[in-house]
């Protein structure tokens, strides 16, 4: 048997043994860490909201539901008091991802007749390089801010296409060698 023949096999095989410990689908950057242990999320109120609403807590906050999607710690539905900021968002949804596309943070608002939508873009790097709070607005219930990856190749999407070539090409090289 060609060497090539036994190293295929050899792959072959910690690939079928390795399968069950390793979650080959998920990239680097798609691991989430957890929240931390003093994480305490503000309660949502114990009656039904409609979608776009304020409503208060026990203590007379007024609050709203956001959506937070894209490459953060802790995506999801979050419940802010009505005048958070960019940058408090920041620290309620974690961490961001090193992936992340601050320069072009969306935030998506529908209106309430339900055909039309507003876009916003927000350029989170002037404000974390500057300070500078101009491209911020005032978020609104049931507002979805977006954090879009960084367009082009990562760390993570080459270490991804490269285990897929390899296994690809350890099959092929198994198949033809029977």
């Amino acid at each position: 048997m060609s060497f090539f023949k036994k190293l295929a096999i050899l792959i072959l095989s910690l690939q079928i043994v390795m399968l069950p410990y390793l979650n080959t689908y998920a990239a680097v950057s798609d691991v989430v860490t957890p929240p931390p242990s003093n994480y305490k999320p503000l309660p949502g109120p114990n009656y039904p909201i409609d979608k776009g609403e304020y409503f208060t807590d026990d203590f007379g906050n007024v609050l709203m539901v956001i959506n937070v999607l894209g490459r953060v710690a802790k995506p999801g539905q979050i419940i802010v008091r009505d005048d958070v900021d960019f940058a408090e968002l920041l620290s309620l949804v974690g961490d961001v991802r090193e992936d992340a596309n601050l320069k072009k943070i969306i935030v998506a608002r529908y209106k309430s007749d339900g055909n039309a939508s507003e876009i916003f873009k927000i350029n989170l790097k002037k404000f974390i390089n500057e300070g500078d709070r101009s491209d911020f607005i005032a978020l609104k219930p049931d507002d979805t801010i977006i954090f879009p990856a960084k367009s082009g190749l990562t760390l993570a999407s080459i270490a991804q296409m490269s285990s897929i070539i390899f296994s690809s090409l350890s099959y092929y090289t198994f198949l033809r060698a029977l």
